[in-house]
């Protein structure tokens, strides 16, 4: 059985938004997969991307909002 977790990631909001929002953790099997997800990821959230690699997790990519970096001030 192929593991349904080689990638994850982490999306954690930015501080200041004037609702409560929590940070959440996403797993997926292949690449391609993670990518797609991020097309409905808002853009308040930072974004880490990991890949699993001998059963550890190794950061691939920190992005500060998916499609712009709207909340950095």
């Amino acid at each position: 059985m192929d593991n349904m977790e080689n990638y994850k990631v982490e999306c954690i909001p930015h501080t200041g938004l004037p609702y409560v929002t929590h940070p959440f953790e996403v797993f997926f099997e292949k690449e391609e997969a993670m990518f797609d997800f991020m097309e409905i990821v808002p853009d308040y959230f930072t974004t880490k991307h990991y890949e699993k690699s001998k059963d550890k997790w190794e950061l691939i990519a920190e992005i500060p909002g998916w499609r712009k970096d709207c909340c950095n001030d």
